[in-house]
């Protein structure tokens, strides 16, 4: 009986391959319509993210942001706020808890909107012209030539690079450079998947995606400070631009025409439309459907 039913497998088996299928067909792709253009993903994500960030009255505060951020993060309780409120003379309770200013959510409880506000200050915090003035102190000058004589005018004080608080901002700019690169390239791949829409789809997909990770991002930007031991040389610092690099192999440069770029070992981490050393772009619908019957040219 075993004989048999290895007769009739094999059989069965010898039949089948002398038959030909026919093999799946793949679809065809549709055709990307004409009025469609690629666009690099990092500017509008950027430009997304800027109309998040937060000001009060106009005007960005980082004071203001450390006690919003706080309540975002839960370090800090509602009591605690007003108190450090009314030291910097500022009444909580006239305060509005329903305003477009950021003011409101100094006292209005909204944890999610707190959230979004803090993790866009810092976001944007990196990316905007770096303002030298709090990291240079006064240094008195003497006056060698005139110190006989009695001085027409005050010896002015010179202006030297405060390397405390220099060397303590520094490692932050690193961690929200990184955490930048990290959370804008997960919404580019995320709006990756939804071809066609237009450049304004796109920025207002990424401000609804940047909202809902911002707790990610707060969580992650203390992650992704560099070792304390790290050394910094600082190479470049003026009106918007700062330029240094690490002894963890970081080179960090800001300015007013480049914007900011970052590299890890020579890698390109951010900047130049790149993110993880990856180019994020969006084919989006840029022109008008109209556009592609002037692209059909008749044939003659």
């Amino acid at each position: 009986m075993k004989l048999k039913h290895l007769a009739i497998a094999l059989l069965v088996g010898s039949t089948l391959a002398g038959c030909e299928f026919p093999l799946q067909q793949a679809r065809p792709r549709a055709p990307v319509p004409q009025n469609w253009v690629s666009v690099p993903a990092l500017p509008v994500i950027e430009e997304a993210v800027l109309s998040l960030a937060p000001t009060f009255q106009g005007q960005r505060s980082g004071a203001l942001m450390a006690q919003i951020c706080g309540l975002a993060r839960g370090d800090l309780k509602q009591d605690q706020v007003n108190a450090q409120l009314a030291g910097m003379g500022i009444d909580s309770a006239r305060l509005p808890r329903q305003s477009k200013d950021a003011t409101a959510l100094l006292v209005n409880g909204d944890r999610a909107a707190q959230a979004t506000a803090c993790a866009a200050y810092q976001a944007t915090d990196v990316l905007l012209a770096f303002n030298p003035k709090p990291y240079l102190k006064a240094v008195p000058q003497s006056d060698e030539k005139g110190k006989d004589k009695v001085a027409e005018k005050p010896v002015q004080p010179t202006l030297q690079v405060d390397d405390k608080k220099l060397g303590s901002v520094l490692p932050i700019r690193i961690a929200q450079a990184r955490t930048n690169a990290d959370v804008f390239a997960l919404i580019a791949e995320n709006l990756q998947r939804k071809p066609g829409l237009d450049v304004d789809a796109y920025r207002e997909q990424a401000r609804e995606l940047f909202s809902r990770l911002a707790p990610t991002y707060i969580a992650r930007v203390p992650a992704n400070l560099p070792s304390a031991s790290a050394n910094y040389l600082v190479t470049g610092m003026g009106e918007g631009r700062l330029e240094f690099s690490s002894t963890t192999g970081v080179r960090f440069d800001l300015s007013l025409d480049k914007g900011l770029t970052l590299t890890q070992n020579g890698v390109l981490w951010y900047g130049n439309g790149q993110l993880l050393g990856h180019q994020y772009r969006l084919r989006t619908a840029y022109f008008q459907p109209e556009v592609a019957q002037l692209l059909n040219v008749p044939q003659k």
